[in-house]
C-alpha cells in the first residue's frame, strides 16, 4: 500500500476526540501553534504549523501518547504499561498524520507500549526513518503513587501535591514515595538519551574526543506526559517549571537545537490534528 493511501486510511477512521542542562534560548511555554508561522500549505488544517529550520540545526518533534483507559480515569500510569484504548489509536493515527509530510529521519520511544505504539503509528508513513525503542525516555517511576486516581478529594491528592509544591519551589531532587523517581532523576536520563541519540551535542567533558553520532535533522520522540513536562523544562534551564507545561494526548511540542546545543522551544502542547482530523483533506 502506497504511503498516500495509508495516510488516507488513517484519516478516514479518525473521529474528534473530546545540572547539566543544556543552553535555553526559548519561547515562552504558552507558544501554540497560532504563534507559529507555517513554513507551507498556510491555511492547511492537515500540515503542521512550524517555522523554518535554520541551517546547521536539529528539530526534534516531541510529542505525548495516545491516550489509555487510565487517562480516563485519571490513575497515575508513570511506569506502569498500560495500553492504548480505542480513541487513543485514533488519536495516534491523526499524530501520524500530521507529522506525514515532515522529513523525519529517526523516531524514537520509550520502551511503554502506549508511547511505542504511538510511535510505531508515525513511522508506518516514515518507512525510510530509523525507529529506535529506549528505556531512557520511559515515564518519570511514581512509586506508590502508581495505579492511584488523583482527582478531586482522593487521599493521595495532598500528598502528590505537596511534592509538587516543593519541585515548583525549586527542591527538584525530592523523589516521589515508594521508590519514586525525582524530576532531577528524570531530566538527567532525557537528556543522556538525547546525547546519545546525537540530537544534543555531548558534555565537552564526556566527549573524550569522540565525534557525535550520526542523527537526522528532524526526530520525533514519542514520550509522556510528566516526561515531557520535564524534558522541556530541562531544555530551557529550569526543571523547577515543569508543572507549567501542558500535554495533552499526542501533544507536539517543538524544539529546535542548533550546533552549539542552544534550544529554541518553537512550540508546546500542539493539539491541532485532533480537530483537523475531523474535516478531509482538501
Amino acid at each position: 500500500m502506497s504511503r498516500r493511501a495509508v495516510l488516507a486510511r488513517s484519516l478516514a477512521v479518525l473521529t474528534l476526540p473530546q545540572g547539566l542542562l543544556p543552553r535555553a534560548r526559548a519561547a515562552e511555554f504558552t507558544t501554540t501553534a497560532g504563534g507559529a508561522r507555517r513554513s507551507s500549505g498556510d491555511g492547511d488544517p492537515h500540515r503542521l504549523a512550524v517555522p523554518e529550520l535554520a541551517p546547521g540545526s536539529r528539530r526534534l518533534y516531541l510529542c505525548r501518547h495516545g491516550e489509555t483507559d487510565w487517562n480516563v480515569a485519571g490513575r497515575v500510569q508513570g511506569m506502569t504499561d498500560i495500553p492504548l484504548n480505542p480513541n487513543g489509536r485514533r488519536q495516534a493515527a491523526a499524530l501520524a498524520a500530521i507529522l506525514a509530510d515532515v522529513p523525519i529521519g529517526l523516531v524514537a520511544s520509550s520502551a511503554l507500549g502506549r508511547a511505542s505504539s504511538t510511535a510505531d503509528a508515525v513511522a508506518a508513513l516514515h518507512p525510510g526513518a530509523r525507529r529506535l525503542v529506549d528505556a531512557s525516555f520511559n515515564e518519570m517511576n511514581f512509586g506508590s503513587l502508581e495505579g492511584e486516581e488523583l482527582r478531586g478529594g482522593s487521599p493521595r491528592r495532598e500528598e502528590y501535591e505537596a511534592r509538587l509544591a516543593e519541585w515548583e519551589a525549586g527542591r527538584t531532587s525530592v523523589r516521589l514515595p515508594g521508590g519514586g523517581e525525582s524530576p532531577e532523576e528524570v531530566a538527567a536520563r532525557a537528556l543522556k538519551g538525547l546525547r546519545e541519540l546525537g540530537a544534543l551535542p555531548p558534555l565537552a567533558a564526556a566527549a573524550g574526543g569522540a565525534g557525535v553520532p550520526s542523527c537526522p535533522r528532524h526526530v520525533c520522540l514519542v514520550a509522556h506526559g510528566r516526561f515531557n513536562k520535564i524534558l522541556l523544562a530541562a531544555l530551557r534551564g529550569d526543571v523547577s517549571r515543569a508543572s507549567q507545561v501542558a500535554q495533552g494526548n499526542t501533544a507536539v511540542n517543538i524544539v529546535d537545537i542548533d550546533e552549539g546545543g542552544a534550544c529554541t522551544v518553537v512550540a508546546v502542547n500542539l493539539l491541532d490534528h485532533l480537530r483537523a482530523a475531523a474535516q478531509p483533506p482538501a
